[in-house]
């Protein structure tokens, strides 16, 4: 087998040694063979693949070699023997044109060291011998090659021998063209000369900057419709540029001719045209406007009603116009026929060029036409669109052929050129599935075809070959999380790329925002009191209510530690009140929130407030008749003292002045009956003083809520002040 090394043009570096028949590029390289030319029977262009073919049968495939586009980021050298390296040279087809010697490459392309690798890539175009007599292709050369291998070429055919000291090479010109692609004009070094290089190597136009460094070439054929040329500058020492590209954009290009056809109405032709480009109808004399123009939608299509309704027989002329102004040729169209083509079929040649299969519309007929146009085999699609033709001769680079469908109203497709290797039928979508980092994408896709997975922004993530068991698995560059959305797509050996498959990574990375407190309630009582922003209360458990995100966990923070959490609802409510008594003092509460997948918000705002200590104020007596009620003793601040317990107060009575004579009360939510528990008479006996309990009471008695039993001075009958009794009924003195 053949030596091949792979040098990575982005740090010159050996990216691959080895003895094989097969490789596949993974980034611009140099593609070094142990060749020498006469050993190469052909080198031609399959689908993205460099096929080599030697005289003794081997075959080398180099596998990404070429982009979707018609260049290449690669370029291939044959080390034919020691310090001895042929470029090699192809046109658009991939097809060889030349060898071309460049001896001086020996150093920077061989297998035992880096390319290069002391140098900067401006640095590179000077690998010269010391006397510095190299073709000025090793000037600009080896900057080509790492810009745009396709056009590897040598720019000056002469051996220059400078006797120059200046080894500085000129700044690389800028320039761009005319609106019409003949004029290239720019900047260059003063005084240098500016040089343009065709795809053939061929030098197509010249001048020299001025003392500016202006410059303009007028060339003699524009360069048009996306063709490109080498640029670069040589200085009076000799010294060159590194190159750029110039491409030519002005479109000269027809448009397809549209496919389309008349409704059954004959007042509408509708059909398929390039995206964007303007449609018109003519009647049959090729000039009478009928209809139009419209522009075709991004998929291609369109439909045009006409000003005068189509006869059955009669004809029209469809005409499409690009946005560059060129136009199409007429398709005619007639009332009552059917003149859509069929579209071109999906092929795919094996190798031996000896089988082709495919699809195409259904029931329609496959023809495979010689270089003469002479048909040499023909099939029937069936039902399912699928259908199979044996070939023979075999198909060959030499023996290549023609394939057109025609459907059952004898409309033909457009012709597809096929030969042996042919494949425009892409892969079918691939399975993809995201671990649950968003690190990985695997799945199943066809054999042998390249994985790539692109962000929304059309950035790759990352790149694989599916493996001989119809796997792959892909490590992104970066995780795709939170919902954002990756596409997944194969494309085959043969540049056909399959319909992308979508990936939603799921992992929830993003922390949620703080939680809301909506309300903070003193609720001691049946009716909640709202609390504010700052400020007091006496109730020393208030409750906090909040929305969160649902199911989150709430933490909530006292003076800045978290003492306690809540979960929140499935609606994000959440609520919490301390489960012990807070003292009197200020307090700070701020909230976070966690989320299921563990991510933690940010602190809420914080809420102060002020808890108040409780009025405690001394026991103060006062009587209720017998008949009227039990015997109680009431606090000021309104504690009901029942065996040592204090419950909520019904009702709450002072009395003053001699005789009873004023009475008021405070009646609680439970509408209690004053007139059940209260008399307002004056008391026409001396009454005992007992408790619930039938126990006397006496001055050392203490309340719950730390009051002393003392005389209610404000508590006046006829026989002065009322003192407790003993339990001998005694009154005894409180003083």
């Amino acid at each position: 087998m053949t030596k091949i090394v792979v040098i990575s043009k982005k740090d010159q570096t050996i990216l691959k040694e080895t003895q094989a028949t097969k490789i596949q590029i993974s980034q611009p390289s140099v593609i070094q063979l142990e060749l020498k030319p006469a050993d190469i029977q052909s080198i031609h262009r399959v689908g993205n693949q460099c096929v080599i073919t030697l005289k003794n049968g081997q075959k080398i495939v180099i596998d990404h070699f070429y982009t979707d586009e018609f260049s290449s980021d690669n370029s291939l050298v044959l080390h034919s023997g020691p310090e001895q390296f042929e470029l090699v040279e192809m046109d658009v087809d991939g097809k060889t044109v030349s060898y071309r010697s460049v001896n001086e490459f020996a150093q920077p392309l061989s297998a035992s060291t880096q390319l290069n690798q002391a140098t900067t890539p401006a640095q590179a175009t000077e690998v010269a011998s010391e006397d510095d007599g190299s073709p000025s292709l090793l000037k600009a050369g080896l900057a080509i090659l790492g810009a745009e291998a396709v056009y590897l070429l040598a720019f000056d055919k002469e051996d220059e021998q400078s006797s120059s000291n200046d080894k500085t090479a000129p700044s690389t010109p800028t320039g761009s063209f005319d609106s019409d692609g003949k004029v290239v004009s720019g900047k260059a070094e003063a005084g240098a000369t500016v040089y343009i290089v065709d795809a053939k190597g061929n030098t197509i136009g010249q001048s020299k900057a001025d003392a500016d460094g202006n410059y303009k070439i007028t060339l003699d054929d524009a360069i048009t419709d996306g063709n490109r040329v080498i640029l670069y500058a040589k200085d009076k020492a000799g010294n060159s540029s590194q190159s750029t590209i110039l491409t030519g954009s002005k479109d000269t290009i027809a448009p397809d001719a549209a496919n389309a056809q008349v409704d059954e109405s004959g007042k509408f032709v509708s059909g398929f045209a390039e995206a964007g480009a303007k449609v018109y109808v003519y009647a049959a004399d090729g000039t009478t406007l009928l209809g139009g123009p419209v522009t075709a939608a991004s998929d291609g299509n369109f439909s045009i009603a006409l000003s005068d309704t189509l006869q059955a027989g009669e004809t029209a002329k469809v005409i499409v116009e690009d946005k560059a102004g060129n136009k199409s040729e007429a398709q005619s169209v007639e009332m009552g026929k059917d003149t859509l083509r069929p579209d071109q079929p999906k092929i795919e040649v094996n190798k031996a060029g000896t089988e082709l299969v495919g699809i195409a519309e259904a029931n329609s007929t496959i023809k495979i036409l010689d270089a003469n146009l002479q048909v040499i085999a023909t099939t029937t699609v069936d039902a399912n669109g699928q259908f199979k033709i044996t070939l023979s001769p075999a198909l060959s680079d030499s023996n290549q052929a023609t394939m057109i469908v025609v459907d059952a109203a004898g409309n033909q497709s457009i012709p597809l050129n096929v030969t042996a290797g042919t494949d425009n039928t892409a892969p079918v979508a691939p399975t993809a599935t995201i671990n649950t980092d968003g690190t990985e994408v695997s799945g199943n896709a066809e054999i042998g075809a390249k994985i790539t997975i692109k962000n929304s922004a059309g950035n790759t993530l990352g790149t694989v070959t599916v493996g001989d068991d119809g796997r792959y698995t892909v490590k992104l560059s970066s995780a795709i999380t939170d919902n954002n959305v990756v596409q997944v797509t194969a494309t085959d050996a043969a540049g056909n790329s399959s319909k992308s498959t979508q990936v939603i990574g799921t992992k929830d990375t993003i922390a949620p925002s703080a939680p809301t407190l909506t309300t903070v309630y003193d609720d001691r009582e049946t009716t909640k009191l709202t609390i504010k922003q700052g400020e007091s209360t006496q109730d020393s458990t208030p409750s906090f209510e909040g929305k969160g995100e649902a199911n989150a966990t709430i933490t909530i923070y006292k003076n800045g530690v978290a003492v306690a959490t809540v979960k929140a609802d499935t609606s994000g409510k959440w609520l919490y009140t301390p489960e012990s008594d807070l003292a009197a003092g200020k307090y700070s509460y701020s909230f976070t929130q966690t989320d299921l997948a563990g991510n933690t918000s940010a602190k809420s705002s914080a809420f102060d407030f002020t808890v108040e200590a409780m009025t405690v104020a001394k026991v103060s007596l006062f009587l209720i008749s017998e008949e009227q009620a039990s015997n109680e003793l009431h606090d000021q601040a309104s504690q009901l003292v029942d065996d040592n317990t204090v419950f909520d107060v019904l009702a709450q009575h002072s009395v003053s002045g001699f005789g009873l004579n004023e009475i008021s009360s405070f009646i609680s939510d439970d509408q209690i009956d004053l007139n059940s528990l209260l008399n307002n008479q004056e008391p026409n006996n001396a009454l005992d003083v007992i408790s619930d309990d039938s126990s006397y009471l006496n001055a050392s008695i203490n309340t719950v809520s730390g009051g002393t039993a003392v005389s209610n001075a404000a508590f006046q009958t006829a026989w002065g002040t009322l003192d407790p009794l003993d339990q001998s009924l005694n009154v005894l003195p409180l003083y």
